[in-house]
């Protein structure tokens, strides 16, 4: 009789506990709302969802970068669009200034115009991102682009290192942009070349020294200059349509993605609420049964 009084103890006694066990596993799964709560539980599931965090986390990763590339395309062609009316204007005053019929004074009041959308020009091109850094300044993104090296010469201070980003399947799209490829240098017909700002002063030279040859060289040079200048922005509007194309690419596998780790993720509400109702009808139940059996035994026990 003890032997099975035991037995049946121990039997009620398990019950109960794995009972126990199964309603807390769902209690929790509930909780937070998730299938596996740890590896053990489900090793091939468990690897499953490591896996496709670790794919998730690398898109989020990628996307992030290539949001970041996107702005600051966004913020060069900003600058490159106004640096653009700011040379159509130049061009305008150029020609206007050519005017023969025009006098020194005249052409002195050009020349102050024009100086300020030379100052305009040199702010462009030591624009900065939303990080701060210089945007045409290569990989020298702390120093500003362009410098007066303190006898009124522009100098350029970044580099013409470039870098890349990924933006798709083998291939790559330009970060960073050289001030010298967007402000070019200016070749003339007798094969001489000369940077960009200082063309655009011996033009503004020519304006106020009533130097109508000067002048128009200046306007052959501001050709050359608004050539150049559409090229960079012909070329961020690529790069941003690539990157765009990529990023969406991205979003939709990203999408994908989730979607599979929720499937073997996620919980099923509906199903984790009814097997935790009878999970815990079942430890109900054996508990009332253990009660009955403890009793049972007792009474045979002083019986005996």
């Amino acid at each position: 009789m003890k032997i099975s009084t035991s037995f049946l103890f121990d039997r009620a006694t398990e019950r109960m506990s794995t009972l126990q066990n199964q309603l807390a596993t769902t209690q929790t799964q509930l909780s937070v709302s998730k299938q596996v709560l740890s590896p053990s539980d489900a090793p091939e599931q468990a690897a499953a969802i490591s896996r496709l965090h670790g794919q998730i986390n690398r898109q989020d990763s990628h996307s992030k970068l290539l949001k970041t590339t996107l702005n600051r395309y966004q913020a060069e062609e900003t600058a490159l669009k106004s640096g653009n009316d700011l040379l159509i204007r130049l061009k305008e005053l150029g020609i206007q200034a050519a005017n023969e019929t025009l006098g020194t004074e005249e052409r002195k009041t050009i020349g102050i115009e024009m100086g300020a959308l030379r100052d305009q020009l040199i702010s462009l091109g030591n624009t900065q991102d939303d990080n701060g850094n210089y945007l045409f300044s290569g990989t020298r993104v702390r120093t500003a682009a362009f410098r007066s090296d303190g006898n009124g010469h522009i100098q350029y201070q970044g580099d013409q290192t470039p870098t890349q980003v990924p933006a798709g399947v083998e291939r790559t799209v330009q970060y960073t942009r050289s001030g010298t490829d967007v402000f070019q240098r200016v070749v003339r017909s007798d094969g001489t070349a000369i940077s960009f700002f200082d063309a655009l002063d011996q033009m503004i030279a020519g304006v106020n020294g009533n130097n109508t040859p000067d002048i128009q060289q200046g306007i052959g040079d501001l050709t050359q200059m608004h050539d150049a200048l559409n090229l960079s922005l012909a070329q961020t509007g690529s790069d941003q349509k690539v990157v765009q194309s990529q990023l969406d690419v991205l979003t939709e596998t990203a999408l994908r993605l989730k979607s599979t780790l929720s499937e073997i993720e996620d919980l099923n509400y509906a199903e984790a609420v009814t097997r935790m109702n009878k999970e815990a009808m079942a430890l109900e139940a054996a508990m009332s049964s253990f009660t009955k059996i403890s009793s049972l035994s007792l009474f045979d026990y002083i019986k005996g």
